[in-house]
């Protein structure tokens, strides 16, 4: 019987050696790999020589017995080369039919470069491998092995081009923009490394079925309501700020995060596993940083309150305008009362004991908050398997870490002005 333990085990020894030898390349692999696992479909956007083809090619051979089939579309490749030439003896008889083997209808992984360059034909049928995993082969329907479909294109056609390609793009889940090296010493690394990483040994690979025990396993994982309301409140966000996603791609999304939690030993969805929903979301690269940063902020600021939910303090969007506003008031009414408190018209005393009121109040909620933020971030340990979700990770700790220190000086400049006010009401008396 196959233990998920081994197959974790597996899949970090998987990920450690791909990142060792594709360098700056750890969210990608990261991506890849959950692509097939969740038997998606993904697009890689780059310029010429940036190991999309070499990484695709690489992982696959991480794969016990698992087929690949490379090809690079132009605009004179005809259908024979993706799907096989016509049978001569079938020919005689009237029909259609392709000699499929060893080509797209018959492997696990495939990997089309420049997909966007192919003709109307060959895009067609690439729509039914890629969703339905079908192929019609003269009027017979053949359902394929293909796991996943890897797509790249040195560049994205324009709007008028993509109208007509829509249909292919929306099948690829999950969409990634890849870049050359830019640190210097990874890119020396580069200079002298070998053509090719050191072979595995056959034990640590992962075979066919162990890809199915991933799948069939993770797709138990029932998202709860939080989650659910977190990906429609995403949602809501790409429909107001225009950047469609349909909804076959959300369905397809949420198979992917069942897969994620899955792999990272879990047996449920926590919102960190969502930081990778924006390499689902965007269409046009010119879009990505934006849509990033954005639901980042989203799933930020729910990690944020949930983490003070336990305290029962909620820190809305105007709650840091609120703290400035009032420390600014607090100070300018101060510095206009100062040491004259004994002859203020009574509405400028009820002014300033309001004041006075209102920063004991929040000087009390924020030394919680500091308090049980110092406490989260020495508790907050979640293990993590894919690298993808340890870099998460560090940067939800940064994070909080930013908040936590955001709040210390609200509380220091709090705690000045209770001193200074307090002091005056008390030469008032």
């Amino acid at each position: 019987m196959i233990k998920q333990n081994d197959i974790l085990k597996k899949i970090v020894h998987t990920e450690d050696y791909l990142n060792s030898f594709f360098l700056e390349r750890e969210t990608l692999i990261s991506l890849l790999l959950l692509t097939i696992f969740s038997k998606q479909n993904m697009f890689i956007l780059g310029k010429p020589g940036v190991a999309k083809t070499e990484l695709v090619n690489q992982a696959s051979l991480m794969i016990k017995n698992a087929r690949i089939f490379r090809y690079l579309l132009t605009k004179y490749t005809t259908p024979e080369e993706i799907f096989g030439s016509i049978s001569l003896g079938k020919l005689k008889e009237d029909r259609f039919y392709r000699k499929i083997d060893n080509k797209l209808a018959d492997v696990e992984i495939g990997f089309i470069d420049e997909i966007f360059k192919g003709n109307s034909s060959i895009l067609n049928s690439l729509l039914m491998i890629a969703n339905e995993k079908i192929f019609i082969n003269d009027n017979e329907v053949v359902n394929v092995p293909l796991i996943s479909l890897f797509g790249a294109s040195n560049e994205i056609p324009d709007d008028e081009e993509m109208e007509e390609l829509q249909a292919l793009y929306d099948r690829f889940t999950i969409k990634y923009i890849a870049e050359p090296i830019k640190d210097f010493r990874n890119f020396s690394r580069l200079l002298l490394s070998g053509d090719k990483p050191a072979p595995v040994a056959d034990s640590m690979l992962l075979d066919l079925d162990e890809l199915s025990i991933i799948y069939d396993e993770s797709q138990n994982i029932t998202p709860d309501q939080d989650i659910l309301n977190l990906i429609y409140k995403i949602r809501e966000y790409c429909y107001e700020n225009n950047h469609y996603v349909s909804d076959r791609k959300f369905r397809n999304t949420v198979k992917v995060l069942k897969v994620c939690a899955y792999v990272n030993g879990r047996s449920s969805i926590i919102a960190e596993d969502l930081f990778i929903m924006p390499y689902m979301i965007w269409e046009k690269p010119e879009d990505f940083l934006t849509i990033k940063q954005d639901v980042q902020n989203i799933l930020f600021d729910h990690i944020f309150n949930s983490i003070l939910s336990k305290i029962s303090i909620r820190v809305s969007d105007s709650f840091a305008k609120f703290l400035d506003d009032l420390i600014l008031s607090s100070n300018n009414n101060y510095n206009e009362y100062t040491k004259c408190y004994s002859y203020l018209k009574p509405k400028q005393k009820e002014d300033l004991i309001i004041q006075y009121q209102l920063i004991r109040e929040y000087l009390y909620k924020i030394s919680r908050i500091v308090e049980h933020l110092e406490a989260e971030i020495l508790s907050y340990e979640a293990k993590q398997y894919l690298r993808v979700n340890r870099l998460i990770h560090q940067q939800i700790n940064l994070t909080i870490n930013n908040k936590l220190a955001e709040f210390v000086s609200y509380k220091n400049k709090l705690d000045g002005l209770n001193e200074k006010i307090q002091s005056t009401l008390h030469e008032g008396d």
